[in-house]
């Protein structure tokens, strides 16, 4: 099955998904994970309509940036864990970054964010700088990266972890 075609299906089972759940159409959003996937797969992946890709990895993240340049709507979101050095890195190449696990990186990002606004140098069709999320513990277990709720609301206050 190619890249077009697993988009199909994909996206008809979030649509049955969506009437299940009395949610309007369209309002889940595919974020197709392309790490390990070649530019090549993220190219077809765009030929179908696809413009959200998930990357955990800063250095591959930024060698499919620089090789899809000219894709002016595609956007990349960091999917991983993020170390608070990388954060300066980052900034400039998503839309959100979906694990944050630490007060300080709370505030690196935050840094980085309103540095990257100032400058008004936006490579991507994000409207803003990044967007940050909290990743839930899985299931109960730490291992999986995640963070208990009491540990999600000192972050999302901004206390320290």
């Amino acid at each position: 099955m190619g890249v077009a075609e697993n988009l199909r299906t994909v996206r008809a089972r979030i649509a049955a998904a969506e009437r299940v759940a009395a949610r309007a159409e369209g309002s889940v959003k595919l974020l197709a994970v392309s790490k390990f996937h070649s530019v090549l797969e993220i190219r077809e992946a765009y030929a179908a309509g696809q413009r959200d890709f998930g990357e955990n990895y800063v250095q591959e993240l930024g060698e499919k940036v620089e090789a899809l340049a000219e894709l002016t709507d595609l956007r990349f979101h960091l999917i991983g864990h993020l170390q608070r050095n990388k954060a300066k890195k980052v900034v400039p190449l998503v839309c959100s970054v979906q694990t944050v696990d630490s007060s300080d990186l709370v505030g690196e990002l935050g840094k980085r964010s309103v540095a990257f606004a100032e400058q008004r140098v936006a490579r991507s069709p994000c409207r803003s700088a990044p967007r940050r999320a909290g990743r839930s513990e899985h299931r109960g277990r730490a291992s999986k990266g995640g963070r208990r709720a009491e540990r999600r609301r000192r972050l999302a206050r901004g206390d320290r972890a």
